[in-house]
């Protein structure tokens, strides 16, 4: 899902806490802003499979090998997410004739700890939920449907130090479910069977995705990583763009 999950995996617009990174620069590791568009992934109660490439959006800012810029329109291929993450996951994005580009995934979410996705619950909980416990997916009602989110972060390198880390987000507005038009969370959990039997059914989307790498001399413990995600909700938010397209079932 995009943006997008995909918003646009909500863009990481979860950007409301602090980076907790050092200020260090060195010319030849990787920085600045990467945004993710054109891709498409199938969804389950425990798996993300993305399908394709996304493209390499033209706003991006990201930088290696000295400030290389990544150029607009490149091809990126994602490894996909089964249930249980089993981190790291290395060239968990691979973008085509950079082969010393490495995006390692060590976090994916947190997710919401709230699992009612009813209105009362979400009103309860700041306006979020996941279908299940654990799950990393957080959902939140859009003016035309579910927004669909997932943070993601780790560590990216050029194969030059120091290392950087980024942390990110792909998310999308899920704005039709089968027969249903602008579907509420709570449907969504239904749909896969939340929040205590996960069923088969799958919701396949564009998504697309926001993302920051910033230069840090050490690469960061997990609990450092969990802290760039906590803090005021899903980290991208203030550069989350919202596309909305709607799902195929």
């Amino acid at each position: 899902m995009k943006k997008n999950f995909s918003r646009g995996i909500t863009t990481l617009a979860i950007l409301g806490c602090g980076l907790l990174l050092s200020t260090e620069r060195a010319s030849a590791s990787v920085s600045g802003a990467l945004d993710l568009d054109g891709g498409s992934v199938t969804v389950s109660a425990t798996s993300l499979v993305w399908s394709g490439f996304a493209i390499v959006n033209g706003i991006s800012t990201l930088t290696y090998d000295g400030g290389t810029l990544v150029p607009s329109g490149t091809d990126v291929t994602l490894k996909n997410l089964p249930g249980s993450l089993p981190i790291p996951i290395n060239f968990f994005m691979t973008f085509a004739g950079i082969p010393s580009l490495d995006f390692t995934l060590e976090m994916a979410g947190p997710g919401s700890t709230n699992t009612d996705c009813s209105a009362t619950g979400l009103f309860t909980h700041g306006g979020q939920c996941s279908a299940f416990a654990g799950v990393p997916i957080v959902l939140s009602q859009a003016a035309n449907g579910t927004l669909v989110a997932l943070g993601v972060s780790g560590i990216v390198s050029d194969g030059t130090t120091p290392i950087s880390t980024w942390t990110g987000e792909f998310s999308e507005t899920i704005t039709s479910l089968g027969t249903i038009i602008s579907p509420t969370p709570l449907q969504i959990q239904q749909f896969f069977g939340g929040p205590t039997t996960p069923n088969g059914n799958t919701i396949s989307s564009t998504y697309s995705g926001t993302f920051v790498a910033q230069i840090t001399s050490n690469t960061p413990e997990p609990s450092s990583l969990s802290m760039m995600l906590m803090g005021g909700g899903l980290v991208l938010v203030a550069l989350r763009r919202r596309r909305k397209h709607p799902p195929t079932i």
